[in-house]
């Protein structure tokens, strides 16, 4: 009998540090019963049917393998990411809820196991033994590596060994665990495979293969993702579902009215009243005096309506909220959606438009650092953080995108308006290299 599933938790400030969240090892039934929900159900059995094209052979046969892959790996990481904000049962899978960042992932972790095949084989080329040495710590570092894809999307950081082991610091001793139990997962991958192998009738050997592979991803797809909603407070995450059974003992009246206008405003949007879902919702923010429910609402709307310019009207309100409340992380997250619906987004103030590129610095987004910094001096030219702003500039060019020679030109401007500040130090050292070797050439 399913359990039941967590009511959804109003965006609200509620604490989410002094949930009870139980450790991943209790709930093992949970992840492995999530492929037998409904829809991950249907769809893996459609997966597994597919598989039989794989018996066509010939060139053919790379391209199933391919597209099979990557549905099976998207499918995964759409479970691990929403079950780290605590959405556990494809029940509750709404659109909204999907970032479109999501799709890209299985490529970026692609990439980031060539590189650290790369890395292994010259450790092996230098010794057999660190090459099995590197092996073992790129098998440690693929649960990190997944939940630094899913926390950032950026590949740059899932490569940066900073991000990794902040994030396994974070998890703690309970990483190791997750570890064993993915390790023993894996092995029980090709048993059960066998297995199935043995009993089943031949004519239905592939796709029952397949539906095991499909099974035992899933499966630790789950686990990865309850174990990074268990530790969210060190992930930096932001739940939209508190934990079964951690309702308030005392009903909050804001959060209870929440949650009605989330639902009415909801039924609009499937009945395809747009108009009145629009209406309502910017009306609730008009009273709502910056509360982070009705702004969330209203941006949620304003996104499946497809209206960029009010979109982008909202979000130079919306932003300055999040970060006077320090959700730096799903502030960039505006900005980002405004920034691909918008062209020519900008923010109007300083104060948010320094703190985003700060933080998209910070999760390695270099392009996002440049798009927001862009203009910032004609833009906001007696602001006297002009020369931090031509700093994270200068950073994201040559660290983050090798783009040195634009990352000098910004330099030289620099050197010519500030050439006492700090700032202007800190980015010549970046470019201490480049800037020697300018010299010697001049």
């Amino acid at each position: 009998m399913p359990s039941p599933r967590p009511a959804p938790l109003n965006d609200d400030d509620e604490d989410s540090a002094r949930w009870d969240i139980p450790p991943f090892w209790q709930r093992l039934n949970s992840f492995f019963l999530f492929p037998l929900q409904l829809e991950p159900l249907l769809y893996a059995a459609l997966l597994a049917l597919a598989c039989l094209a794989l018996l066509l052979g010939g060139l053919f046969a790379p391209f199933v393998l391919l597209g099979l892959l990557l549905a099976v790996s998207r499918y995964a990481f759409k479970v691990a990411a929403l079950a780290s904000v605590g959405v556990t049962h494809s029940d509750d899978y709404r659109s909204d809820l999907v970032q479109d960042e999501w799709k890209w992932l299985p490529w970026k972790l692609f990439a980031v196991m060539v590189v650290h095949g790369l890395a292994i084989g010259w450790l092996a080329h230098v010794s057999l033994r660190l090459g099995v040495l590197g092996n073992v710590v790129s098998s440690l570092l693929l649960p990190a590596t997944v939940m630094v894809l899913i926390n950032t999307c950026s590949l740059r950081a899932a490569i940066n060994p900073f991000e990794l082991l902040g994030t396994i610091t974070g998890i703690g001793k309970s990483y190791l665990l997750l570890c064993f139990f993915l390790f023993l997962l894996m092995q029980g991958m090709p048993m059960a495979a066998g297995l199935l192998a043995a009993i089943v009738p031949r004519a239905v050997v592939v796709p029952a293969i397949g539906f095991a592979v499909i099974y035992f991803t899933w499966v630790m797809a789950a686990m990865i993702g309850y174990v990074m909603y268990q530790h969210h407070r060190a992930l930096d995450i932001s739940p939209v579902r508190a934990p079964e059974g951690a309702a308030a003992p005392v009903q909050d009246p804001a959060a209870a009215e929440a949650r009605r206008r989330d639902a009415q405003v909801l039924q609009w949007v499937q009945a395809g009243d747009m108009h009145e879902a629009l209406t309502t919702a910017r009306e609730w923010l008009r009273t709502g005096a910056d509360d982070l429910a009705d702004h969330r609402r209203y941006h949620r709307v304003l996104k499946v309506a497809e209206r960029p310019d009010a979109l982008a009207t909202h979000a130079q309100q919306f932003i300055p909220v999040l970060l006077r409340q320090q959700l730096t992380g799903e502030a960039l997250e505006v900005w980002t959606s405004c920034y691909k619906r918008a062209k020519g987004f900008q923010l109007a103030a300083p104060d948010a438009t320094l703190a985003l590129a700060r933080h998209a610095w910070k999760a390695q987004q270099a392009r996002h650092v440049l798009a927001l910094l862009q203009g910032f001096e004609k833009q906001f030219p007696d602001d006297g953080r002009v020369p931090e702003a031509l700093e994270l500039i200068v950073r994201a060019l040559q660290q983050g995108l090798n783009d040195s020679e634009r990352a000098v030109r910004v330099f030289m401007r620099m050197k010519g308006r500030y050439p006492d500040h700090p700032c202007t130090q800190e980015a010549a050292w970046v470019l201490r290299e480049q800037l020697g070797s300018t010299a010697t050439a001049a």
